[in-house]
């Protein structure tokens, strides 16, 4: 039974330590990415992405990055590489602290190689040592039966490259993961003066868990003297079981964060604060331009919306539209401060501009891991291409003349190596 087990796993083992498998991994997860460019996606485009057929719908390319099959897709490429370093480990930690000097002159590199002959065995032994410590070599020898033998290497660290550079990916990819599976991404759009809880926005995906509001003070599409515009400005608080713990204002990219969430400047809409009164009660209603949001008086079909604001004008002016049934039965301008009556049955007045802000809100526990992730991506692709290690093995036989065989080992830099090379051949010679 165990034997069956262990030939199980071994087959496993194989299937992921192949590089085969992380290429087409690779792949796919190119070829997801691909179509989810192509594809509206529900967290950017939620209209369009209702538009798509039902069958890219119900297999998730509508939602390409949180669909159950693209973490399939990661998870499978995290082990491969996972699996890889493992083996790999046992060859870098050889090359880095367990080089043993060659036994034979066949053992040598042959690539490149050369042979220096001397009058004195020490003379040549020592200036081989002096030179190659001089350009910071580390160098393990041996003796034995009055040969010398030895391997030097600089840059050992090059070594790991390759390795921290896989571990990096694996790295990035559980940062990916952690995000989209223990975070959240949502959208608030809401009037200035409002508190809104995070429990009560749109979240696209995720949860929240966490009991906080947020308190809208100001927002400002601010214009600069030339005509230009400036930035979207929002000023919020964030409050905690009703206390506010942080004040901020926002702008396109300046977001503020706050245990892990990250509120986004994502838009404006002009609106304007309106004050109902019906039936001797006064209600307070806020509403954005366009018909973004309408009022619905209580007890009637008539809504109210805001068809234009000129918040520039003194003093400010509104243009509001009363609908029954979608057929249009009133419309006035109001000035700030001034009331109109809507068909004998409430009145309305304008009380003043009260812009609408929208912001995206997200939290990713773990954007920490991918830039982790990202450090060790740049410090191994520095070690791969400017940290190069270099191994030069020599033998020196005394059996006659003094002879010391020494080769460089190539690998796939060859050119800059035999450039090395050749300098400490020079000095040896000299």
């Amino acid at each position: 039974m165990s034997n069956k087990s262990d030939g199980i796993v071994d087959r496993l083992w194989d299937v992921f330590s192949s590089m085969k498998l992380g290429l087409v991994l690779l792949g796919l997860i190119a070829l997801a990415a691909g179509i989810g460019t192509l594809i509206p996606q529900e967290s950017a485009d939620p209209k369009g992405a209702q538009a798509v057929a039902e069958i890219w719908r119900t297999l998730g390319f509508t939602d390409v990055y949180y669909a159950s099959w693209f973490h399939f897709l990661l998870a499978l490429l995290c082990t491969n590489l996972v699996v890889c370093n493992v083996q790999r480990f046992k060859k870098t930690y050889k090359l880095t602290f367990g080089l043993k000097p060659p036994r034979e002159n066949s053992h040598i590199p042959q690539k490149i190689n050369t042979t220096i002959s001397g009058d004195n065995v020490e003379a040549l032994r020592q200036k081989t040592e002096e030179t190659l410590k001089k350009r910071g070599f580390h160098i393990t020898q041996t003796e034995e039966g009055g040969t010398w033998r030895f391997i030097a290497q600089k840059r050992a660290l090059g070594n790991w490259g390759s390795f921290i550079t896989h571990i990096a990916f694996v790295i990035l990819l559980l940062g990916a993961l952690i995000g989209s599976l223990a975070g959240f991404k949502g959208y608030l759009l809401t009037g200035q003066g409002s508190v809104v809880s995070l429990q009560e926005i749109t979240v696209h995906k995720g949860q929240v868990k966490e009991n906080l509001a947020v308190k809208i003070n100001s927002v400002e599409d601010r214009i600069l003297p030339s005509r230009e515009r400036d930035n979207w400005y929002t000023d919020l608080s964030i409050l905690e079981s009703g206390q506010e713990v942080l004040r901020d204002t926002i702008s396109v990219n300046h977001p503020l964060t706050y245990k892990g969430i990250t509120f986004y400047q994502f838009t404006y809409i002009p609106g304007a604060a309106f004050t109902i009164e019906m039936n001797g009660e006064k209600h307070p209603v806020t509403l954005q331009i366009g018909g973004g949001n309408y009022y619905i008086v209580p007890g009637t079909s008539l809504y109210l919306v805001l068809a234009a604001i000129d918040s520039e004008a003194q003093p400010p002016v509104v243009l509001y539209q009363v609908f029954d049934h979608f057929q249009e039965v009133k419309r006035g301008k109001l000035a700030l401060g001034q009331s109109d009556n809507i068909q004998d049955i409430y009145t309305i007045t304008f009380d003043e501009p009260a812009p609408f802000t929208g912001l995206h809100v997200k939290a990713d526990p773990g954007v920490g891991v991918v830039w982790l992730g990202c450090g060790l991506l740049m410090l191994g692709l520095l070690l791969t291409f400017y940290w190069r290690p270099v191994r030069i093995a020599g033998i020196l036989d005394t059996d006659g003349e003094p002879v010391l065989t020494i080769g460089a080992y190539s690998g796939k830099y060859k050119m800059g190596m035999k450039e090395e090379f050749d300098q400490i051949v020079a000095e040896l010679r000299d």
